[in-house]
């Protein structure tokens, strides 16, 4: 078919999340960018602030990682995408671990010093299940590049994520291993077998192929 894929990165990377994901060349693709939030700026505002981004088209699809999953239902919910892919991410509040309620309430990532993060290495290995030489090494530069206002404001978003609405035509991929969205508290995806948080480079190769099939059933 043919199609326009806007692909959301995860929290605060970039386009070089993809270069792991190779799907199908004939689909047109358009990376979105991150832009700064507003002061206390709502999910649900920001989304809209990214549709000048997003091609104007009877045929998208989205595809979202983790943060930029739930990007991907926020946008789904302005636009008419054809089909929806989320990958390592949550589809509603209801599948967020109750632990992030607190965070969300006591503004933790406004308080904890979430910049030492940046160096614990084999906490960042553990948390996103990342093993090789090559994941290790972009995972450390994505994260030593990453904006803490931004970091602290998209963490604070997701834990107090309130959306309750089931897309339509989305489909849901998911490690059995995510450490940082569980999957006990999901219902109705795709598991990927030992897939870690960060699988979209792990097990891009794989995940591709998964994602063309579902795209050219369509």
């Amino acid at each position: 078919m043919n199609g326009q894929v806007c692909l959301i990165p995860g929290l605060g990377v970039d386009e070089r999340m993809f270069a792991f994901l190779p799907i199908d060349p004939a689909l047109q693709q358009t990376v979105i960018k991150w832009v700064t939030p507003l002061p206390q700026e709502k999910l649900e505002h920001y989304a809209a602030r990214l549709l000048p981004q997003v091609p104007v088209t009877e045929n998208l699809i989205l595809i979202g990682v983790s943060f930029g999953g739930i990007l991907a239902v926020e946008l789904a919910k302005l636009l008419n995408p054809i089909l929806v892919i989320i990958i390592s991410s949550i589809k509603t509040c209801r599948e967020l671990p109750w632990y992030y309620k607190p965070a969300s309430v006591l503004r933790l990532p406004y308080l904890l010093p979430i910049q030492w993060g940046k160096y614990l290495y084999p906490l960042q290995n553990f948390l996103f299940g990342v093993t090789s030489t090559t994941s290790q090494k972009l995972l450390r530069q994505m994260i030593r590049e990453m904006s803490i206002p931004f970091v602290r404001w998209a963490l604070t978003q997701i834990a107090g994520w309130q959306n309750l609405t089931l897309i339509p035509n989305l489909v849901h991929f998911h490690g059995t291993q995510d450490k940082l969205f569980p999957i006990r508290y999901l219902r109705n995806f795709t598991p990927i077998l030992d897939g870690g948080h960060l699988m979209v480079v792990t097990q891009g190769a794989y995940l591709s192929k998964l994602i063309d099939e579902k795209i050219h059933s369509i």
